[in-house]
């Protein structure tokens, strides 16, 4: 006989799994982080550098924002308006998490507002207003969304809510929102460089007009 934790583990439907991740603080629900982090520790090279450009004075929110503060860090860092996170589990881990980082040496710089809201990303992003936000992804893939319908309201939802002259900023994100150009930076994961990661940029016109010249560069590096 299986036991509980071997059989939610050995399950192929991520909400069954979804109860034990939480108690590991792992994997199977990607509370985990490690890709907002690295865009986060990304920022502060000479190429990521760029990340501040797309943010500054951006309302930055970020979906599945998991259970780490790597999000809110990136936005302060860069100068954003304020911060939100969306994450329908992990929510009052995030929040502890961004007290924790406000509370150390590495929060004493530049603070912004933030919100934690638990809520679904489709959800949330049905309830903001048009062409508002800048919107980051990390880790959203295939197999944590409920199926290719739910995939594509929120792609459409994304397009709806983005700020004309601003990116949605996906990185390791099966999302791919219709009717953007999109532009795809690989570059080696700071903590690890025999890791590379990769971020995708995707936006309108006006984003391309004002940023793209930039992000080209990157993309030929």
């Amino acid at each position: 006989m299986i036991g509980g934790n071997q059989a939610g583990a050995n399950s192929r439907d991520w909400r069954e799994r979804l109860s034990q991740s939480r108690d590991l603080g792992t994997g199977f629900a990607a509370p985990g982080g490690e890709f907002t982090r690295a865009l986060y520790e990304w920022s502060f090279t000479p190429n990521g550098k760029i990340l501040h450009s797309l943010l500054k004075g951006r309302r930055v929110v970020e979906l599945g924002a998991g259970m780490m503060s790597y999000g809110y860090a990136l936005a302060s860092g860069s100068g954003a308006k304020n911060y939100v996170a969306v994450e329908p589990f992990y929510s009052d881990i995030q929040e502890k998490s961004i007290l924790s980082y406000l509370s150390g040496e590495a929060g004493m710089g530049e603070r912004i507002p933030y919100k934690v809201v638990g809520q679904d990303m489709l959800n949330y992003l049905e309830n903001e207003p048009d062409n508002l936000l800048c919107v980051i992804a990390c880790g959203i893939e295939d197999c944590i969304l409920p199926g290719p319908d739910y995939r594509k309201k929120v792609e459409n939802e994304i397009v709806r809510t983005m700020e004309k002259d601003s990116f949605f900023l996906s990185s390791h994100s099966d999302l791919f929102p219709p009717f953007l150009q999109n532009l795809e930076i690989t570059f080696p994961r700071p903590s690890n460089p025999s890791v590379f990661d990769r971020i995708r940029l995707h936006g309108g016109k006006d984003a391309f007009d004002r940023f793209g010249e930039a992000v080209s560069l990157l993309h030929s590096i």
